[in-house]
């Protein structure tokens, strides 16, 4: 069942996407992003479970997707990386295909968040040099499909940046996949709400150790107040498939003739979490 849009999109300003964010200020939203991905409620598993079995229809099923490498094109802290490597691979073997590889990038990259993760992961690497998603570039290997993802990161451009992300994608990729939680909608509404009082426990969790952090959330509220402002505004971002699409067919030059685009959304996290997906494959 697809959610009702409430309003017009908009493109607010975000704390997070200024050049003058903290580092730190940052590196907690990408850590809650990560743990978010993981969290898992339901018979269907963690939302980063979810992706995967939707990233495996997408593709045509494990005998394609085996063919593919993985571009995580806004990786943060790694987000659901891991746990899609991992769930992906597995499903992959139990067919008898060989892993596949996964490679983070970023324009801001988190190098020492990607190191703990490649030391866990073969099938993992990363590029420490920042990688702007809206310039067209290959970086599977030769021999290898490429398939850039988008985890949680779409509604950070606005339509003109996000025209050259889509458009770098037809160009230069085999498959593309954009998945989001963030929307015009009351179930994203809600989970955004749920979300933003969770920092005033996660904070105790990821940051016990950490005086700076413990200020900054429970004395001066500058932690919650940043995911509020940032974590609502990116609902206001949320674009349909058929405004996602309309990025792509409004440029002349870009060639969809070899594409297939689909598009939905389930609920990954109950009772309120909404994953949306949007999916373009290479015929």
């Amino acid at each position: 069942m697809t959610s009702w849009v409430l309003f017009p999109r908009l493109h607010l300003a975000e704390v997070e996407d200024q050049t003058w964010c903290p580092s730190w200020l940052r590196e907690h939203s990408h850590l809650a992003l990560a743990r978010m991905w993981r969290t898992s409620n339901s018979k269907n598993g963690s939302p980063a479970t979810q992706a995967c079995d939707i990233l495996l229809r997408s593709l045509g099923g494990p005998a394609k997707a085996s063919q593919f490498t993985f571009i995580d094109a806004c990786a943060g802290a790694g987000g659901p990386t891991p746990l899609l490597e991992s769930t992906m691979n597995k499903k992959l073997a139990a067919h008898g295909f060989k892993p596949v590889d996964f490679v983070l990038t970023d324009l801001w990259p988190d190098i020492s968040a990607w190191e703990k993760i490649v030391k866990k992961s073969e099938h993992i690497t990363y590029v420490k040099d920042p990688i702007d998603a809206t310039k067209p570039q290959r970086l599977a290997k030769p021999g290898s499909k490429e398939c850039r993802i988008f985890n949680l990161c779409f509604h950070h451009f606005k339509d003109d940046g996000a025209k050259k992300v889509l458009a770098s994608a037809i160009q230069s990729t085999d498959a593309f996949m954009i998945f989001e939680m963030t929307h015009r909608t009351i179930p994203s509404l809600l989970n955004t709400t749920i979300v933003i009082l969770s920092v005033f426990i996660t904070t105790l969790y990821d940051y016990y150790w950490s005086p700076f952090h413990i200020l900054l959330t429970y004395l001066i509220p500058i932690v919650p107040i940043f995911y509020a402002i940032d974590g609502y505004v990116s609902c206001t971002r949320g674009r349909t498939a058929c405004e996602t699409w309309d990025l792509l067919y409004s440029q002349p030059d870009v060639d969809l003739s070899e594409w297939e685009l689909s598009s939905g959304e389930q609920t990954a996290l109950l009772p309120f979490g909404r994953l949306y997906w949007y999916a373009g494959v290479r015929k």
